[in-house]
């Protein structure tokens, strides 16, 4: 008997000590566990789909996650079910994460995980929580800002340029005539042929005239990526002014470069000038005389003898580039 109890007493003893020296434990990582001064809470949100309003609703990919950090060290982490987004608000999120910083504080030291939902214990006094939305990549959340202003920026430049409209009717410039697979020829174009050049997907424009493009045509010509080659020359006017054969030449080699197709040319109304360049370009394909003058009496009307005597007499070589010519050359 006296053994028996001698044996109880010391169990009891035993059990007794464990728990002081768990207690002792627990008072001793509190101790060393530094004062929280500031909670900061920082919750990220990505592939989800952002509105012009402002408003963000979930994807079936969409992931958001809160990074708790305390005195600006990690302390804990955790994702957020998605559909908390699903009335296009932050406010659920945001408030489920300052329940999460909160969580974080009597949860247990740095580096503690908290899984969603995890019941949410008050702060102690003294202690600053903040939170913050941010997207894990900031470059992806301004990047599709960037994105819907460019958009927007793109609509309405094309509001202004008066060819938005799908059912818009296509109007070519003064005098369009096909010269050859990839190259056209035309007057002056305006606003009101906007919509049918750019069914033409042009590369380049080579302008034969003096007359500067308004500001809506040159808008145009940005929108569309189009380069634009300008050679100021006046038409032939017996007996004071005369086309300069280099300027012709130096078109002509930008015509036989395949790499600038499709390309139109113009001038102010696609008769003379346009007449002339045409002419030295069917030379250079070997047409009979014949055939070059009356091509250009049909755009060109009775005014021919002096750009028929330029055509006539203008030396069929042009330095252009061999490899790329085009196929029809």
């Amino acid at each position: 008997m006296e053994t028996s109890t001698a044996s109880r007493d010391k169990s009891n003893n035993t059990g007794s000590m464990d728990t002081d020296n768990n207690s002792n434990s627990r008072n001793q990582q509190h101790a060393h566990r530094p004062k929280v001064e500031s909670i900061e809470v920082v919750t990220s949100i990505s592939n989800a789909n952002v509105h012009e309003d402002g408003s963000i609703t979930p994807t079936p990919s969409t992931v958001v996650g809160t990074s708790v950090f305390e005195n600006g060290v990690l302390a804990a982490a955790v994702q957020q079910d998605p559909s908390l987004l699903k009335n296009g608000s932050l406010s659920a999120i945001m408030d489920l994460s300052e329940s999460i910083a909160s969580t974080s504080l009597s949860a247990g030291g740095p580096s503690t995980l908290l899984a969603p939902g995890h019941p949410s214990v008050g702060a102690p006094s003294g202690s600053n929580i903040s939170s913050r939305s941010t997207s894990p990549n900031p470059g992806v959340f301004d990047q599709q800002q960037q994105q819907q202003q460019q958009q927007q920026q793109q609509q309405q430049r094309q509001r202004e340029l008066h060819y938005e409209s799908a059912n818009a009717v296509l109007v070519p410039p003064l005098n369009f005539a096909l010269v050859a697979p990839g190259v056209y020829r035309s007057g002056h174009p305006n606003k009101h042929n906007f919509p049918f050049m750019k069914k033409l997907g042009l590369k380049v424009i080579v302008q034969m005239s003096e007359e500067p493009y308004a500001p809506d045509l040159v808008d145009f010509l940005e929108q569309e990526n189009i380069r634009r080659i300008h050679y100021k020359i006046e038409g032939n006017k017996e007996p004071f002014i005369e086309i300069d054969e280099e300027v012709i030449r130096s078109a002509l080699v930008n015509i036989l470069d395949a790499r600038n197709h499709p390309l139109l040319i113009h001038c102010a109304k696609g008769k003379h000038r346009i007449g002339c360049l045409i002419g030295c370009l069917r030379k250079i394909q070997n047409w009979s005389m014949t055939s070059i003058f009356d091509e250009y009496r049909r755009f060109a009307g009775s005014k021919v003898l002096a750009d028929q005597e330029f055509i006539e007499i203008f030396p069929a070589k042009v330095p252009y580039l061999l490899e790329h010519k085009p196929v029809w050359l």
